[in-house]
């Protein structure tokens, strides 16, 4: 793993201590995921600035409806009739830990 100095002011830096010192984990653990929370809070909301994008354009979300409407159903994988994959107790950790996460 690459390390690098970094300057950060003082109030900063006792933040991602007691951060660290409440999760138990190192700081640079602790920058690393807020950078990846950043990452991917900045990808919903581009997300979903683009779809209010072209929402404002009516022609044009009618075109992408129209569109999206081509694949419902396109997987056809025949797997209909199969039971679950993860048991509805597991589903429910599984999303618990996403909204834990901030995904």
């Amino acid at each position: 793993m690459a390390s690098a100095v970094v300057r950060i002011d003082e109030r900063t830096l006792a933040t991602l201590r007691v951060l660290a010192e409440r999760e138990h984990k190192p700081i640079g653990q602790i920058v690393t995921e807020l950078v990846n929370r950043q990452e991917t809070e900045r990808f919903w909301r581009d997300l979903h600035a683009g779809y209010a994008r072209l929402q404002a354009d009516p022609a044009a979300w009618q075109d992408y409806l129209k569109e999206a409407s081509l694949f419902e159903g396109a997987s056809m994988d025949g797997l209909e009739d199969e039971e679950p994959y993860y048991s509805p107790e597991e589903e429910a950790e599984i999303e618990r830990y996403a909204k834990s996460q901030g995904w």
